[in-house]
């Protein structure tokens, strides 16, 4: 065989497994949708992309792995949305301001979530999975955050432990707001989100100069 043709079926083999990967995670999006993610089974998200078992594992170790590459493709794409919003602000919005107003749009989809609420239960009722899990989880969102939003969190200006404190506060305002969302659904209306979920994130991203 020659190289042209080995670098041919090289590409072809190359091509498949990243349709089959991709077709793997629109498979478990479905799935944890409609399931939860603890009621989500391996074999039903194979099966919902047209693979076997098999093929699952030749591409995540658990369920629990292709829920974290959800969760990162999930937070780049919102990354990316906030930046454009950062460079195309509503007129008269301060950047903070810009920053609050598409957080609290989160929760105008509260199931996304709760899905996040029930992988960090998982994990906790799992202790040997917890402390891999929970690190996983905040390296992504580091790793989003600064390659996607340079100017907010350019190279040496957050520590990273401080970086970490914030995410996990405002995904516990988030989160408890989502919860409560879809426990009572109407009686946390708009106009109260916007009131009150703003000064919660404001005690955790107020404005200040940046660490260096």
């Amino acid at each position: 065989m020659t190289q042209s043709a080995v670098d041919e079926a090289q590409s072809r083999q190359a091509l498949r497994t990243l349709r089959t990967r991709g077709d793997l995670l629109a498979a478990a999006e479905k799935i944890f949708a409609r399931d939860g993610f603890e009621a989500a089974r391996i074999e039903d998200i194979a099966k919902e992309a047209g693979r076997t078992r098999g093929a699952f594992y030749a591409h995540f170790e658990s369920k629990a792995e292709v829920f974290l590459a959800l969760r990162n493709d999930l937070s780049r794409r919102r990354a990316r949305a906030l930046k454009e919003r950062l460079d195309n602000p509503a007129k008269g919005e301060a950047r903070f301001e810009t920053i609050q107003r598409y957080l609290i749009e989160r929760l105008r989809e509260p199931e996304s979530l709760l899905l996040q609420i029930e992988f960090k239960l998982f994990a906790l009722h799992h202790p040997d999975m917890l402390s891999e899990y929970a690190e996983k989880h905040l390296a992504a969102s580091g790793s989003v955050n600064r390659e996607e939003l340079p100017e907010l969190f350019p190279p040496g200006s957050l520590a990273l432990a401080d970086m970490r404190r914030d995410t996990l506060a405002i995904e516990a305002i988030l989160e408890g707001f989502a919860l409560n969302i879809l426990f009572l659904p109407g009686l946390l209306d708009r106009s109260y989100l916007d009131e009150n979920v703003s000064l919660l994130l404001a005690q955790v991203l107020p404005e200040k100069p940046a660490r260096v």
